[in-house]
């Protein structure tokens, strides 16, 4: 299959975990993160947002803040009617060790999750 046929979740370099809107390891100040994964985000915007800008963001990973540099991915409306758009978003500064970091507790958050 070519790269130009293949879906999403296919081309993703890291699975996505889904965050509730409180209490996760990982949120946006001042959004919704929807889902997560070490090399990317998608979170949910009153506004439609232009395939590849770029823009800076403000994550709380475990306790900390981190700035991020993102590219948008993908826009899309989240159903049918709905205000609200699903915005994909690409990593593309972290800090130092990031996407490691997030692997790790991103996987961390899905066992205890599993447990449960």
């Amino acid at each position: 299959m070519t790269d130009e046929h293949q879906s999403a979740a296919e081309r993703r370099r890291s699975p996505r975990v889904a965050m509730p809107p409180t209490g996760g390891p990982v949120s946006v100040v001042g959004g919704r993160l929807i889902n997560v994964s070490a090399h990317g985000m998608m979170i949910e915007s009153p506004m439609a947002l232009e395939v590849e800008a770029v823009l800076d963001f403000r994550l709380r990973v475990a306790g900390e803040n981190w700035d991020v540099r993102c590219r948008v991915a993908g826009c899309h409306r989240l159903e049918l009617g709905s205000r609200y758009y699903g915005v994909g978003m690409e990593f593309v500064q972290l800090p130092a060790g990031g996407h490691e970091r997030l692997a790790s507790l991103l996987e961390d958050y899905e066992a205890r999750a599993a447990e449960r």
